[in-house]
Order: structure tokens, then C-alpha cells, then sequence
């Protein structure tokens, strides 16, 4: 059994590493050569035209459920209705250049063509179902004092050369990025090669296979779950060999990467909790639509997903081997460094220095959100924001700890005492 597990691990690794290589740099790409601008100034009316706009926007783009956060809230201070940003946070976390090419590599151009068409259909329909719903004074409120704009980043990036922006494009891509999703895309795979290797085959065929059941399980399990849209592509498909069908796998792959429980809390802090019940309702019903869907297009029509049998023996090409040993080093070398960052000596504290202890902190982007709302503060002239450690180590002259926590939970985070 272990020899089986590390043969299915290794299988899966050498399987996706060629997508994900290639899905990093578009990501990079992306983010290094589209304007800022151009993003928000398209997204403003309650209407169909901007929920469309949000979700052609956030389609290709690879961020997670927690990094679309701050992103989203973003869009909505510049001046993005409550439908947009609603349609960006459906649409965005449920796929992205880098999961839909390793989705690709797993199950064929149908299965890559059908997620983010469903990411598509359901981020715009859940942004309009947002117009039925009254914004709140909270709401209003929270917006106008607490979220920072993007004026400056816009700026700024308007006046890097063609080479900023390459190298913005690999920081992006495989710092900043593959930071967000390494430790829960080896969690994915190691899951999925322990599924592999333990369920036998066929083993939900008998059981909980097909059917709308199945997909309330994969539901129950991916809402409050947090896996990014590229880990949960080889969780999906080891599911499958196991005897789950494609619409019930297909539900894990669209919940399991649009929602978690800790960006739930952000989301109702800042656009209110009926938007919160829109957001998860929209998610919920369009995943079973979907699942159903595809179950009957695929009994009824001619077509087909590839199955990922082929994880069992694949001759893998020297491109395989050259991405997973490309793609190797970025993963060490990001743990490395954080284990250097986590257990490495602590610098002396100063006199004018304060540490806040934060919660909520998943990722990159949370990082930032928190590291640029501390900065705003009057009297801070530096601040360190750590996600290995969930803290914040401010410089200042006269800043006020009650000061600095106000700001923290304005971003959507927690100050713990």
C-alpha cells in the first residue's frame, strides 16, 4: 500500500507540473500587463453589463477564496457596484488560467471548456440576484472609512518599463502565487494519492456514486473547506476512479475553491449578511445545476470527459520531468524560506515598536491588505506583516495600539488580545 501510494503521488505530481508551470507564468503575465485601471472603471452600474464584465474579468484570474477578498473589496472602493465585485467573488476563486490548463491535462478540453463556463454563468447571475438585496448603512459605511484605494498601485505600475513589469510578471507568479497555493496544492496532491491508493476502485459506484446525494456530500464538504481551484483538480479526479461521477466531482471542483469559512467573515463584514446569504445560495444552487447538467449531458449527448485512468501508467515526455523539476525548486525554495522566516532569530524589539497578534491572515493578499491599512495609520513609519506567525511588528512615533487594531479589523481581520 505504500509503495502504491507513493507510485499514484508521483504520478500526479508528474501529471500536473507541466499545467501549473505554464498556468503560473499566463498568471504572471496577467497580472503584470493588465492595467488597474481598465479593471475598475468598466464595473460600476447594478446591471447585467457589469456583473458580465466582473465575470469575464475574473474568470482567467488565479486567485483563491481568500485572495479574491481584498481584490474584490478593492474594485468595490473604486467604484464597482455590489453586483460586479459579488459576480468577481463567485467567478474568480473557482478557476484560473493555471487550473483550467491542469484541468486540461486531467480530463480533456470538455471538462476545461465546462468549469469556467460554469464559473462564467454563475458569478453573473449571482451578481444580478444582488440587486434584489438593499445595501446596508453597515455596509456603506465600512467602505468609506476602512478599505484603501488602488489609486497609487495604479500609478506606479503606469510607469514601470517593460522590465518592472517581467520582473513583477515572475515575482507574481512564482513568489507571490505559488506562496498563496503551495501548501494546500501538496496537500491536494498527497490527499489525492492517499485516496488513490487506500479506496479501491469503483468504491463509490456501489455506494454514494451518482445522484444528487452524492453531490450534497461533495458540497457539505467543499463550502467551508479551503482548497484552491488548481489543488482540487487531482482530489476531483482520484474521486472519479473511485466511482463518483463527473457532475459529483464536478460540485467539489466549483465549492470547494469559491468559498471557506474564513473569507465568509470578511465578506459579510464588508457587504453585509444578506449579501453573504447571496453569495453562498448562488455558489450552492449553480453547483448542483451544474452537476446535474453535466451528469445528463454526458448520458445523453456525445459528450465525453477523459477519465484520469491514465495516472496509473503514464509515459511521461522530458517535458514532464523538466516542468516537475522546474516547478520542484520554486516549492523548496518556498519552504525553505519560510521555515527560515518561522524558526530563524527574532530581531531586537525597540522601544517605538509594537506587535500585534492578527487573525485571518491566509495568504499573500491578506498580507498586503493588512501591511497597507497599518501604514495609513498617522505616526507609522514602517510595518513587517508576517503570515508564518499571524503577526504585525509597526515603527512609529506616538501610534496608539487601539489605533492599529481599528485598522486591522477595518481590512476584515482580527486583533487578538
Amino acid at each position: 500500500m505504500i509503495a502504491d501510494y507513493f507510485k499514484e503521488t508521483w504520478a500526479l505530481y508528474l501529471e500536473m507540473a507541466p499545467y501549473l508551470m505554464l498556468g503560473f507564468t499566463l498568471a504572471g503575465v496577467l497580472h503584470a500587463f493588465v492595467p488597474r485601471k481598465a479593471v475598475g472603471r468598466h464595473l460600476g452600474g447594478e446591471n447585467l453589463i457589469s456583473s458580465f464584465k466582473a465575470a469575464v474579468l475574473g474568470v482567467p484570474m488565479p486567485l483563491c477564496s481568500c485572495g479574491v477578498i481584498p481584490t474584490g473589496v478593492g474594485l468595490r472602493k473604486r467604484g464597482a457596484s455590489r453586483a460586479a465585485t459579488v459576480s468577481f467573488l463567485i467567478s474568480t476563486p473557482q478557476t484560473g488560467v493555471d487550473s483550467i490548463l491542469v484541468t486540461y491535462g486531467f480530463f480533456g478540453w470538455a471538462m476545461a471548456i465546462f468549469r469556467p463556463l460554469a464559473a462564467f454563468i454563475s458569478g453573473v447571475l449571482g451578481g444580478l440576484a444582488v440587486i434584489l438585496v438593499k445595501p446596508g448603512a453597515r455596509e456603506d459605511e465600512w467602505m468609506k472609512h476602512h478599505m484603501h484605494s488602488e489609486d497609487a498601485l495604479a500609478e506606479a505600475d503606469a510607469k514601470k518599463s517593460i522590465g518592472q513589469k517581467f520582473a513583477d510578471a515572475y515575482h507574481f507568479a512564482f513568489r507571490e502565487l505559488l506562496g498563496d497555493i503551495a501548501f494546500w496544492l501538496v496537500i491536494g496532491i498527497l490527499i489525492a494519492g492517499v485516496i488513490s491508493a487506500v479506496i479501491p476502485d469503483d468504491f463509490f459506484a456501489g455506494n454514494m456514486g451518482n445522484g444528487i446525494g452524492a453531490m450534497l456530500v461533495m458540497m457539505a464538504i467543499g463550502l467551508p473547506l479551503y482548497v484552491c481551484s488548481t489543488a482540487s483538480v487531482p482530489i476531483a479526479a482520484v474521486l472519479m476512479t473511485k466511482g463518483i461521477s463527473a457532475g459529483a466531482a464536478f460540485v467539489f471542483l466549483m465549492t470547494g475553491p469559491a468559498t471557506n469559512a474564513a473569507t465568509m467573515v470578511v465578506i459579510a463584514r464588508a457587504l453585509g449578511s444578506k449579501v453573504l446569504a447571496v453569495y453562498l445560495a448562488s455558489i450552492a444552487v449553480f453547483a448542483l445545476v451544474f452537476g446535474l447538467g453535466l451528469d445528463y449531458l454526458l448520458a445523453n449527448t456525445s459528450l465525453t470527459i477523459t477519465m484520469p485512468e491514465h495516472m496509473h501508467d503514464h509515459g511521461a515526455a522530458w517535458w514532464h520531468y523538466a516542468t516537475m523539476a522546474a516547478l520542484s525548486f520554486f516549492l523548496l525554495r518556498h519552504f525553505f524560506y519560510k521555515l527560515k522566516r518561522r524558526y530563524g532569530a527574532a530581531p531586537k524589539a525597540m522601544n517605538n515598536e509594537l506587535q500585534l497578534n492578527i487573525e485571518g491572515l491566509n495568504c499573500s493578499h491578506c498580507v498586503k491588505n493588512v501591511k497597507d491599512s497599518l501604514e495609513k495609520v498617522a505616526g507609522v513609519t514602517s510595518c513587517e506583516v508576517s503570515l508564518d506567525k499571524g503577526t504585525a511588528v509597526v515603527l512609529g512615533e506616538n501610534v496608539d495600539r487601539e489605533v492599529l487594531a481599528a485598522a486591522v479589523e477595518g481590512a476584515g481581520y482580527k486583533v487578538k488580545a
